[in-house]
């Protein structure tokens, strides 16, 4: 699987870290407005249009860009039917509207957390929802590590989002937000949910960044061999 990644960040240093020990998977090209410590002999552009002139294309695009850069990565692999799997947060109506236009001519998945311990969490809560009764309170409490400015973080709202996705009667209203930005935590996400008389926790902590890099290449692996179409992080772990 050759791989292209879209920005060269802390995210995509530990993904290229992690490939190293895989046989079968091949960084062919990095794309960041500056070339990355680590690129080694990787191939570097500045632009995704310059990815045209690998000798063979990517299998998938693997976008940890910022926002305005995910429609960039979407419009080009629409037109280039190669996969994108994108984890980028902070995503505005038209960059979702450039990611289902893609989704046409490729395959495509967008989650804020590519971890596959978040995704199982969105799940559970997701199906605790659905089984409890009107008026039960969801509380969402996330702790970061203090360079991260959005708050609620984008798990916590993916996290939200499981439990509108249930169809529990004026959930939304019931979903209580709490941010923490302290010290180098990498992400501590806890939903507390109460109703009559009782209540519950379901909770997941990220010990080091490669539980990230791990996820994405789960998901590079599943996305590459799925038709064009807008896949959810859902879809994926029902494939695993």
């Amino acid at each position: 699987m050759r791989i292209a990644l879209f920005g060269a960040g802390r995210m995509a240093a530990s993904f290229v870290t992690l490939v190293q020990q895989e046989k079968d998977v091949e960084i062919c090209a990095v794309v960041s407005l500056n070339a990355p410590e680590w690129q080694g002999d990787i191939c570097y552009f500045e632009s995704i249009e310059q990815l045209k002139q690998l000798n063979t294309a990517p299998d998938l695009v693997l976008d940890f860009s910022l926002p305005d850069g995910t429609e960039q990565a979407a419009v080009w692999c629409g037109q280039n039917q190669v996969a994108l799997l994108s984890g980028v947060t902070g995503l505005r109506e038209w960059h979702i509207r450039a990611l289902d236009q893609a989704a046409l001519a490729a395959p495509v998945l967008w989650s804020p957390n590519l971890s596959l311990g978040i995704n199982l969490l969105a799940s559970l809560v997701r199906q605790a929802a659905a089984a409890l009764p009107a008026g039960t309170t969801f509380h969402i409490n996330e702790v970061h590590h203090k360079h991260k400015q959005d708050a609620p973080s984008g798990t916590a709202l993916l996290l939200g989002k499981a439990i509108e996705s249930a169809g529990l009667p004026g959930s939304a209203a019931r979903t209580e937000y709490s941010s923490v930005r302290e010290g180098e935590v990498i992400g501590h996400h806890e939903i507390r949910l109460e109703w009559a008389g009782e209540s519950m926790s379901l909770g997941h902590t990220a010990l080091d960044r490669s539980v990230f890099a791990r996820g994405a290449l789960s998901a590079a692996r599943w996305l590459v061999a799925q038709p064009a179409g807008r896949y959810s992080a859902e879809d994926w772990l029902a494939g695993l």
